[in-house]
């Protein structure tokens, strides 16, 4: 019989398998760990937050947010939307003088009489009997106005102000970016869409774009409520994307609650509800394909009428032809607004050129423009060096919940009658 001879295990082998098995555990383990921090986790808490005061309050007194920023709208206590003149607008605790004079809308004066009107006139328009004074607009004084009587020879002129109001408790009250034209320049107002999907350029464009620039998730965005937060804390408005059925939703399906031609109204409501249950802070929608739905106004008139129920905005981005949405909502009375033009329909940097100058075409001859895009580097590129040039052209970045409520009023021109001599 050949004798077996009985060998010890190689040392060195032992140590490597016992070192590769270690190491496969650790990464396993910490592998694991990393997938639950990820889909379980909050972003806002991952890192220590800092609040920095430019002045020194009280030490009762709980600290004013800067206005430019979306965070807590309790925290803010400055007024949304609700024509308040600013002099009566209560921001927090006194500030301490820097040395620098701001200069103060003047509170509506007792009606005066007739004799002492001249020397008001001298101070300020007359529009529709009220007078406004420089760094006024015809909403602050309209609350208490100062009557004046119109001559048969004054001249009729139309003045285009917004002069829609939404309910204080609606969320386009209450998230809505807050904006004031005074001045009454053109304004642009920019939405760029498809944002929660791609982690770098959702934030790029948080952190890139000016906060008057509008941004809109998509429904089904991981961690969709804590991308909301981060805009809005950077100062952006909100929108989120509503699904929408294409004509080939056979092959594509956007989205289990996709609005339907075939469905109910009573369906498609809930569907609307549940997209809009999906998180919070957002101040209207923005259309997600629909190019069938939209052509279906007996499917689009109780979405439109649920969504004025709701008390929020809708705007399409200018991909759907022949659309029911305009006429509806003009005819329920909903802040809307129709992109004059999809900036990013090809993305190559001399169309989007292009579509900018269209934009500003569009703003000087009828006051205002409103453009959509996706967050493709190159749009967000542009955009970055578009925007600053507008100033020097006379026209104003407005968020796009403006230029919605501008529509809504467009319909109801207010008539200014201005004498001859004033």
């Amino acid at each position: 019989m050949t004798a077996r001879i009985s060998r010890d295990p190689s040392p060195f082998k032992s140590a490597l398998l016992h070192s590769t098995l270690g190491a496969m555990t650790l990464i396993g383990t910490l592998g694991l760990g990393g997938l639950a921090v990820h889909y379980t986790g909050n972003a806002d808490a991952a890192s220590p937050a800092i609040r920095v005061a430019l002045f020194e309050a009280a030490p009762d007194a709980n600290p004013v947010l800067n206005p430019r920023l979306a965070g807590d709208q309790s925290a803010r206590q400055f007024a949304v939307l609700n024509n308040v003149p600013r002099a009566t607008q209560q921001l927090g605790p006194a500030e301490p003088s820097l040395g620098v004079d701001y200069p103060q809308a003047a509170a509506p004066r007792p009606e005066a009489p007739r004799e002492t009107q001249s020397a008001e006139i001298a101070e300020g328009v007359r529009i529709n009997g009220q007078i406004v004074r420089p760094g006024q607009s015809l909403s602050q004084v309209s609350s208490n106005p100062t009557r004046i009587d119109v001559s048969a020879s004054a001249t009729e002129a139309a003045v285009v102000e917004p002069i829609f109001t939404a309910r204080a408790n609606s969320p386009l009250a209450k998230n809505a970016r807050p904006f004031e034209n005074l001045e009454g320049k053109p304004t642009v107002s920019i939405i760029v869409g498809g944002l929660g999907i791609n982690w770098g350029r959702t934030q790029a464009a948080i952190d890139e774009l000016p906060p008057e620039v509008t941004l809109s998730f998509a429904p089904t965005a991981s961690n969709l409520t804590t991308w909301v937060r981060k805009a809005r804390r950077a100062g952006h408005e909100v929108l989120i994307e509503l699904p929408m059925e294409p004509y080939d939703y056979g092959r594509l399906s956007p989205h289990p609650h996709v609005l339907q031609v075939a469905v109910s109204p009573e369906v498609n409501k809930q569907r609307l509800g549940r997209i809009l249950a999906s998180t919070n802070g957002y101040a209207g929608l923005l259309n997600y394909q629909g190019g069938k739905f939209a052509t279906e106004l007996d499917a689009v008139q109780p979405i439109i009428t649920e969504m004025n129920t709701r008390g929020i905005a809708f705007f399409e981005d200018g991909s759907l032809a022949k659309s029911a949405f305009s006429d509806a909502a003009a005819t329920e009375g909903l802040p809307f607004g129709k992109a004059d033009a999809w900036i990013d329909a090809r993305p190559e940097a001399d169309e989007i050129a292009n579509q900018f100058l269209r934009l500003e075409a569009e703003a000087l001859e009828n006051g205002a423009a409103l453009g959509a895009g996706m967050s493709f580097p190159v749009t967000i590129d542009m955009l970055k060096e578009w925007i600053p040039s507008l100033e020097e052209k006379g026209i104003v970045l407005a968020p796009a919940t403006y230029h919605a409520k501008r529509s809504v009023s467009s319909g109801q021109l207010k008539t200014a009658a201005l004498d001859p001599q004033g």
